[in-house]
C-alpha cells in the first residue's frame, strides 16, 4: 500500500492499525483476483480522475478550492479542469456573486464516468453476499457503520483545517 502507516506511538493501537491496513491490503488483492481491476477511462489520468470525483462530491467548488483540496496549484487544477471541460465531464459557471469565480460542476456524462469506477464496491458485495452467514452480515453492517462515522469526523477535520489555512 503506498504511503506510511500512521504511528500513534501507543504499541497496542499501532499494531492493531497496521493489522487493519494488511487486511485492507489483503482485501484489494482478492477483490482484484475476483473481479479484475477497476475500470477506469482509457483518456482520463489519475489526476484528473481526483479532480472529477473531487467535483462530483462538492458541487460548485471553485477552482482555488479544489486546489487547495487536492494539494496543488491553481494553475494545475486549472489544466486539469480544462481538460476535464473539454471532454465534456465538467462544466464551468460563473460565480452568481463574484464574477472573477468560476464554480465547478459534474455533467451528466461526468457523473456516468465516475459511476463506473465507483461501481467496484457494490460489484464485490454482490460476489460476496451470498457467502456471508447472517452473523457474517451483521459484524460487516456494524464495521460499515463505524467507517462511515470515522469519515464523517475526518471530514469535519480536514474542513476545519481548509478553513483555517490563509488564502494566497
Amino acid at each position: 500500500m503506498p504511503g506510511k502507516i500512521p504511528v500513534s506511538g501507543d504499541p497496542e493501537r499501532d499494531a492493531l492499525v497496521r493489522q487493519i491496513f494488511g487486511l485492507y491490503d489483503l482485501t484489494r488483492s482478492r477483490s482484484m483476483e475476483l473481479l479484475g481491476p477497476m475500470p477506469l477511462p482509457p483518456d482520463l489520468t489519475m489526476q484528473q480522475v481526483r479532480c472529477l470525483g473531487e467535483i462530483v462530491h462538492t458541487p460548485g467548488i471553485s477552482v482555488h478550492e479544489l486546489a487547495l483540496r487536492l494539494g496543488v496549484s491553481t494553475p494545475t487544477v486549472s489544466g486539469l479542469v480544462e481538460r476535464l471541460a473539454e471532454k465534456r465531464l465538467v462544466e464551468r459557471h460563473d460565480d452568481e456573486v463574484d464574477r472573477r469565480v468560476r464554480r465547478l460542476h459534474v455533467t451528466e456524462e461526468g457523473h456516468r464516468t465516475i459511476g463506473l469506477m465507483e461501481s467496484l464496491f457494490d460489484r464485490v458485495l454482490r460476489a460476496i453476499v451470498s457467502e456471508l452467514s447472517m452473523d457474517d452480515l451483521d459484524v460487516l453492517r456494524v464495521s460499515s457503520q463505524v467507517m462511515i462515522d470515522a469519515m464523517a469526523r475526518a471530514l469535519v477535520t480536514m474542513r476545519a483545517q481548509d478553513s483555517d489555512r490563509p488564502t494566497p
